[in-house]
This record gives C-alpha cells, sequence and structure tokens, in this order.
C-alpha cells in the first residue's frame, strides 16, 4: 500500500481515536456517526477481508456501546472500562491497516 493511503488511513483512525478519547455527554451522540463514518472511508479504501471486518465491526459496537453509556450516564467507571475497550478495539483496527490491500491495487492486479 502506497505511504500516502497508509498516512490518510493512520490519520483518519487517529481521528476516531481522539473522538473517543475526547468523548462527554454532550457529544456521545456523535460518537456512533464517527465510528461509523471512519470506519466506511476504511472499507471505501481498503480490500474487505474477514478480519477487516470483525475488526471494524468491533470498534463500532465498542464505540456506540461506550456512547450509550456516556448518555445513559452511567457510573464513571464503567463509563472509562467502556473508553478503553473502545480505544482497545480501534488500536488492533490501525493495527490490520498495514496489512490489508488497497481497493486499487486488487482492481489493477
Amino acid at each position: 500500500m502506497a505511504d500516502r493511503m497508509k498516512d490518510l488511513l493512520a490519520r483518519d483512525i487517529e481521528a476516531l481515536r481522539v473522538d473517543v478519547l475526547k468523548a462527554g455527554v454532550l457529544n456521545a451522540k456523535a460518537l456512533q456517526e464517527s465510528a461509523e463514518s471512519h470506519v466506511a472511508h476504511l472499507h471505501g479504501v481498503l480490500r474487505e477481508t474477514r478480519e477487516l471486518h470483525e475488526a471494524s465491526f468491533q470498534v463500532v459496537n465498542d464505540t456506540i456501546g461506550f456512547a450509550k453509556l456516556l448518555y445513559g450516564h452511567a457510573n464513571i467507571a464503567e463509563s472509562e472500562q467502556a473508553r478503553r475497550a473502545a480505544l482497545a478495539a480501534i488500536d488492533r483496527l490501525a493495527g490490520l491497516i498495514g496489512h490489508c490491500e488497497c481497493r486499487e491495487a486488487v482492481a489493477s492486479s
């Protein structure tokens, strides 16, 4: 995968990570949209694999779970545990990016 594309995808993942890190009650509803948007961008660029699909699903699922806890005013320990789970899922997804092929590279093969 081209270095430029890796950089763009890494920035996309980092933006999602920042959204999760900075999330609070006031922007909890926006987290789901953010996760879905960033994951959709990855899937638009990368060739679909089982690992990518599973990691992406986990990111969206964990981020939504975290957002629901924030919006529902869950206790701090519970919401922070959910935040850590979402961040761990994002890290796993980020680790896969370097091992995935771009859709363009697959199409031109």
